[in-house]
């Protein structure tokens, strides 16, 4: 369960460089859109993860309600 929440967040982060390295590729350089894409794609693999772990604690029942 840890790892895949770890692979959640990592896999978002390089998702968001390589969205981002396409973007200043097109733009003809740079690295701003890198960097953006890497913290959005980390930002979206984190709430991933989080969702997937409040998902796996509702079907052990082992969420409390807050």
């Amino acid at each position: 369960m840890v790892s895949q929440l770890g692979l959640t967040v990592v896999f978002g982060g390089l998702v968001g460089w390589g969205v981002g390295l396409g973007i200043d590729r097109l733009r003809g350089g740079g690295k701003a859109a890198q960097v953006v894409g890497i913290f959005v794609g980390l930002a979206g693999g984190a709430w991933g993860a989080w969702r997937e772990l409040k998902q796996a604690l509702d079907e052990r029942g082992e969420r409390k309600d807050e």
